[in-house]
């Protein structure tokens, strides 16, 4: 899953979808194990519309393509 650091007071955080927290079975207070990947900066000639209308695919059909993944 990718996620973006957020600033939370003067702390760095990250969201963890509520799905993914029903799915796992995490609740406020659980430790957890998070294993850090900085991404790569995008392809040069890769537009920013385009990566935007991607990520929003993705996002709305992760279920999908999560089962695909899974095959």
């Amino acid at each position: 899953m990718l996620q973006q650091l957020i600033s939370i007071g003067n702390s760095i955080g990250v969201i963890i979808p509520k799905n993914i927290l029903n799915e796992k079975n995490i609740k406020v207070g659980d430790k957890v194990e998070i294993d850090i990947k900085p991404v790569k900066p995008q392809a040069q000639g890769v537009d920013a519309r385009f990566m935007k209308m991607a990520d929003e695919f993705i996002e709305e059909h992760k279920d999908v393509l999560q089962a695909l993944a899974n095959r």
